[in-house]
């Protein structure tokens, strides 16, 4: 994880709500979840008011897409969009 870029998806057990991201640049993949261990919500201005005890008994992660560290880092933002409006078009069936 530490070469690699992604698109990622975070899903609140309880709530149903989910949160997609993507981490690229200097830190990617393995830089941008240590964010999330340190504190729970990694820096993420939506989940800063959730309890760091409730994030790490409620939280589930998964990666979506994964790349090479050449990737442009704007395809993975592009990517990030694009699966976003996938979760939220598609809300039945995940």
């Amino acid at each position: 994880m530490e070469n690699q870029k992604a698109v990622y998806l975070i899903v609140d057990t309880k709530t149903g709500k989910k949160y997609v991201g993507s981490a690229y640049g200097d830190n990617m993949l393995l830089g941008r979840w240590r964010n999330y261990i340190a504190n729970g919500h990694g820096g993420n201005k939506l989940l800063k008011p959730l309890d760091f005890e409730y994030i790490k008994e409620n939280f589930k992660y998964s990666i979506l897409e994964i790349f090479k560290s050449s990737v442009d880092d704007e395809i993975i933002i592009n990517r990030e969009l694009l699966e976003r409006s996938f979760i939220n078009s598609h809300r039945v069936w995940i």
